[in-house]
Parts: structure tokens; C-alpha cells; sequence
């Protein structure tokens, strides 16, 4: 993965009205072979993104290459591009094997080539026993690997995902997030997946791209995204958080001294740009923080110590979460692991939370998210998919 620019994005923009962009200067490069997720809530304009790179949609402004040629003023079936839709979008009266040949047959592949690369693609999915069934015989995750056969059978230079396993009940999911893993790793595939899902995101891929409002908040690996956050939203959005508010009252690089709203004080690593003065977001996440026992285990130099009312405790099996009350009005949950020996509090207790400084972050405050004012596009319907074959599969 040497090649930093094998799909770039530059200066992409897309509006339907001219006025408000779905995307806005988007800026972004895909290395050969890496699995890139693009992760936001809806209307974010992740899909809009991977729309524009399967040629379903036309950039208002900028231009898409893909290994260094233009790409964006190229029909979907002429872009060497795989893509599986969330709905599987099968052809109902072909079989599961017509069905895979399909983009062969369109792309004029002979009949004996045919019929050894949809033999090779059923056994790589496991399903050549079902070559004979329509997909109306198949469950969920039997027809969503017959998609990702059909995607990639013409062995195109990129997948592209859009919520593929979004139909699919939890214990499927996480069956085909492995098996699409799997399917990266030993073909070498260049994929760029859509998901709202940051769980997903952060158990498969190489790097996230995180959007919101039609730009990329931060694009990184799912280690500094979960433990090095750029901003208040990728921090709330991605994983949980515990956005603790206030005012900076200090900066003393690398860190950063917020006051809370009942008058405490904690330290963070903070973000470049905060200053003194600067309204802020203290990220932590729950499991970072600890419940201190009565002998003050675990607490040093090191950690902020603050005390809270504990508001309940709720049972998850391998932990606790603790839900606290800081002051009057921030809101704190602990993970507590059922390793842990001493006894918790109980709901009405004042007790303390510790963690470390280099455990959170101080973040400049997030300001108000505003609605898109249009929303991204659905995927192609399977008439739109006869017509740009390439782009279907």
C-alpha cells in the first residue's frame, strides 16, 4: 500500500440546487489495497461520495482519479468498479450462478471463461452447492454472499460498499464483517465502505473517514480515531463518551487545565488552537475512569479526581456502568470491569472518579450541528443497475 493516491478526490463538491452542497470540497486519498470506511449519521454525504466514485453521481465541482487517470467523466460500466448494495439488488428470475456471471456476460467474457471464474467466485463465497437456486431460496447472508461474488467476479480494481450488511440480524453481521475481512486480506482488494455503524468501522478497516455536514471531520486509523479524536463530534461520534464542559483556564503545551461547571479542575492533553478563556469538551471514555476504593488505590499525581452522586448502576455482564451526576448537571458513566474487588457505591452515594491526564482530551466545544439541506441519494434501483452493470457489481 505504497501508492498514496491509487483513488483521489480533489476539491469534489456536489450540490443539487447550486446553492447547498451534499459534499463540500472533498479532499481525500485511497491507497491500493486499503479498506477505507467512510462513517457518519445520515445525510452526511458518505453515500453521496461513494455514489460519485461509482459514476452514479457527477461531482458539481473538482475531479475523481482512479491510478492516476480521471475518472469522473467516465460512465459507471466503463470504471472497472465493484459495488454491493445494502439490498443485495440479485436479479430475481436468474439463478445464483446467472446471477454472478452476470457482469461477465455484459462485458463479453466467453462462455468456458464464464463458467470457471462464477465456479471459482461460489467456492470463494463457500456456496458452489447453490449454484442452481434463485435467490428467493437463499437467506440474507447466503444472497449477500452471492453479491459480493457478483462484485467481485471480474476482478475490478475497487469494491465499493454501501451498507452491505445493514439488513442482516447482529450474529450475521459479525459473521460477514470477518468473511469480507477475510475476503480483503487474501485478494489484496482495494475497498471503501459506507456505514453509519462505528463499530463496524472501527473492527474492519485500515483507516476512517469520518463526515459530517459533507466534509471529512478526521480521516485516520481507528486507534487514533478512538484515542486521539480532532474534534468534539468525531469524539462523541466515535465509540462513547463522557463530554464533560467547561472553560479553559490554562494551556501548558502538552496539556490543558479545564474548570468544570461545579468549580473542579482536570487536566488533559488538548488539542492545538485552545486557549485560555475558550468554552471546551473534556473526552473521556468510560471505561478510562475508575471508581476509587476507600484507600485511594490507583489515585496519583497523574490522575484528575473529581466527585460525583451516583444515579444507577446497570448490570452488562463482564461490567457495571455507573451512571453519575457531576455538580448539578454533567453527566458521567464508569465502566467498571467485575474484576474489580471492592464494593461500589450505591445509587444516592457521593464517591470519587479518577483517570489519568493523558487518558482524556480537552476538545475546543462543538458548535451546533445544522440539518443538510439535502439529503443523500438512495442507491440505484436493479433497473438502473441493468443499464451500468459494472457499477451494480
Amino acid at each position: 500500500m505504497s501508492d498514496p493516491s491509487f483513488i483521489s478526490f480533489s476539491g469534489v463538491s456536489k450540490s443539487y440546487d447550486g446553492a447547498n452542497y451534499v459534499v463540500d470540497d472533498l479532499n481525500l486519498d485511497v491507497r491500493k489495497g486499503e479498506f477505507l470506511s467512510l462513517l457518519g449519521p445520515s445525510g452526511s454525504g458518505k453515500t453521496t461520495t461513494l455514489m460519485m466514485l461509482a459514476g452514479f453521481e457527477s461531482p458539481t465541482h473538482g475531479e475523481i482519479r482512479l491510478d492516476g487517470k480521471r475518472l469522473d467523466d467516465k460512465p459507471p460500466h466503463q470504471r472497472d468498479i465493484g459495488m454491493v448494495f445494502q439490498n443485495y439488488a440479485l436479479f430475481p428470475h436468474l439463478t445464483i450462478a446467472e446471477n454472478v456471471a452476470f457482469p461477465l456476460s455484459v462485458r463479453r467474457i466467453n462462455r468456458a471463461e464464464q463458467k470457471a471464474r462464477v465456479k471459482r467466485a461460489l467456492e470463494m463465497i463457500e456456496l458452489p452447492h447453490l449454484a442452481n437456486r434463485r435467490p428467493s431460496q437463499l437467506s440474507g447472508g447466503q444472497q449477500q454472499r452471492v453479491a459480493l461474488a457478483r462484485a467481485l467476479v471480474f476482478e475490478p480494481s475497487v469494491v465499493l460498499m454501501d451498507e452491505p450488511l445493514g439488513a442482516l440480524d447482529k450474529r450475521l453481521r459479525e459473521t460477514m464483517q470477518y468473511e469480507i475481512m477475510r475476503l480483503h486480506r487474501e485478494l489484496s482488494l482495494t475497498i471503501v465502505y459506507v456505514t453509519h455503524d462505528q463499530a463496524e468501522a472501527l473492527t474492519m478497516s485500515d483507516r476512517v473517514a469520518v463526515f459530517s455536514d459533507g466534509r471529512i471531520q478526521q480521516a485516520a486509523t481507528p486507534s487514533e480515531l478512538y484515542e486521539n479524536a480532532q474534534n468534539a463530534f468525531v469524539a462523541n461520534f466515535v465509540g462513547e463518551n463522557n463530554g464533560l464542559t467547561g472553560r479553559v483556564v490554562g494551556v501548558d503545551e502538552p496539556w490543558a487545565t479545564l474548570a468544570l461547571s461545579d468549580g473542579s479542575t482536570i487536566r488533559g492533553r488538548y488539542e492545538h488552537g485552545l486557549r485560555a478563556g475558550d468554552d471546551a469538551m473534556l473526552a473521556l471514555r468510560p471505561e478510562r475512569a475508575h471508581i476509587p476504593d476507600a484507600e485511594g488505590t490507583h489515585v496519583d499525581q497523574h490522575c484528575n479526581v473529581v466527585r460525583a452522586r451516583v444515579d444507577e448502576l446497570v448490570y452488562c455482564g463482564d461490567h457495571h456502568r455507573v451512571h453519575l451526576t457531576l455538580g448539578s448537571r454533567d453527566a458521567i458513566v464508569v465502566k467498571v470491569p467485575n474484576t474489580q474487588r471492592h464494593a461500589l457505591p450505591a445509587p444516592g452515594d457521593v464517591t470519587q472518579v479518577a483517570w489519568r491526564h493523558d487518558d482524556c482530551k480537552i476538545l475546543a466545544a462543538a458548535a451546533p450541528r445544522s440539518a443538510p439541506a439535502i439529503q443523500s441519494p438512495t442507491a440505484p434501483s436493479p433497473s438502473i443497475i441493468t443499464t451500468a452493470p459494472a457499477g451494480a457489481n
